[in-house]
């Protein structure tokens, strides 16, 4: 009987124990909130709990693509991290449209990654395909630019996209800006020409796909705080991105890579051409700035995980060769921003992606490539269908 009482009496211990615990941990965690509040006047959430929030909410934007991977949630709209963001209708970054081209216009179809998309602008006018639009009907062209820009594509599904979609719009050209994301299945080892293994999976990661729930801890602002004191204020965006790869990427991409980047570019203008369209095929730069070197390699590790990212600008000039080269073959144009922009510090805001001065920047560089595209005669040089231009 004494082994049993003792062993209740144990039990009791133990749950008074949890119980005192839940209560305590409860009245900090409020007492916490409170004192916020009232230094705030809002009512306050952890960094963790506002970032899952935000980035979710930014997740409504995308959807998964039997044939793209991932792709634009038609007619959605998003603000998150101080920028807004949507698509119209028929799933492009640009105002909205019918899908039959007025007679008299003279649409412009943008194709490529994040950097088409202009994923840092603070909103959909400040990307540099719409300011592009702005300036080339500020001369005269009654011009429709259709960003077909999003996050993560290659050239793989710039080619999809351009089959399936983007010759409905009736294009009259089509310019096609692609290269760094290649990078990325170019440097998977053993490479892969269909882009299925070292891309396909990488994307959906990085667009959030994949994002796990909140542990309960995370919710709690005591133990934010108290974990701030102890190991310093954590980047929400690590929970995503993971921890920096080792720096043992490979030094050079294999030549069967550029055969592949060669062969999708060739087929995209292939394909342009076939619908009636002109191509001005861009080249890409990069920027390591000076102040943020360290955190520039590093983007560049987590986004491009097989190459060393020591290495990545000589390698996108590779990329940036066979673009130059594709355009010199024919029939298209060539914009090389990467040689003919002469480029700052401040034009991006990570080694990849335009700041508001390099959005105009390439704007202007862009629409002054596609004015001479256009012949002012009533048509479009290199002789692609006619377009009226009053």
């Amino acid at each position: 009987m004494g082994g049993k009482r003792t062993v209740a009496h144990r039990l009791r211990d133990v749950f008074i124990i949890m119980v005192s615990t839940i209560v305590l941990g409860t009245l900090v965690e409020v007492g916490t909130r409170i004192v916020i509040r009232i230094g705030s006047h809002t009512w306050p959430t952890t960094k963790a709990a506002k970032f899952d929030s935000e980035l979710r909410g930014l997740l409504e934007l995308y959807r998964r693509h039997p044939f793209l991977n991932t792709g634009p949630r038609e007619g959605m709209s998003a603000a998150a991290f101080g920028k807004q963001a949507s698509f119209n209708s028929l799933g492009y970054r640009s105002p909205e449209r019918q899908e039959r081209k007025s007679p008299g216009t003279i649409r412009i179809v943008c194709a490529g990654g994040s950097t088409t998309f202009d994923i840092l602008s603070v909103n959909d006018a400040q990307t540099w395909p719409w300011k592009m639009e702005e300036i080339l009907r500020g001369r005269g062209l009654e011009a429709e630019v259709f960003n077909a820009g999003f996050p993560g594509w290659t050239s793989l599904e710039n080619l999809v996209s351009l089959a399936i979609r983007d010759l409905d719009l009736e294009p009259d050209i089509v310019v096609l800006y692609q290269g760094i994301n290649d990078l990325q299945p170019a440097s998977h080892r053993p490479f892969d020409s269909q882009y299925e293994n070292g891309h396909a999976e990488e994307t959906v990661r990085a667009l959030g796909f994949e994002l796990q729930p909140l542990k309960w801890y995370e919710h709690s602002l005591f133990v934010e705080k108290a974990r701030e004191l102890v190991l310093g204020d954590r980047d929400p965006w690590k929970r995503l991105q993971g921890a920096v790869p080792p720096n043992d990427g490979i030094l050079e991409l294999p030549t069967e890579a550029l055969e592949t980047f060669e062969r999708n570019v060739r087929s995209f203008v292939a394909v342009a051409v076939a619908g009636g369209a002109k191509v001005v095929l861009v080249t890409q730069p990069i920027q390591i700035r000076d102040a943020f070197a360290g955190a520039d390699h590093a983007y560049l590790a987590k986004w491009i995980l097989g190459l060393d990212p020591m290495v990545v600008p000589a390698q996108l000039e590779r990329f940036n060769t066979v673009v130059r080269e594709r355009a010199i073959a024919g029939p298209a144009h060539l914009a090389d921003v990467a040689r003919d922009i002469a480029w700052k510090e401040g034009d991006f805001g990570d080694p990849m992606h335009f700041s508001p001065d390099g959005s105009a920047r390439m704007a202007s560089f862009m629409a002054d490539i596609i004015e001479r595209a256009v012949d002012r005669t009533g048509g479009i040089e290199g002789g692609s269908p006619r377009v009226a231009v009053e």
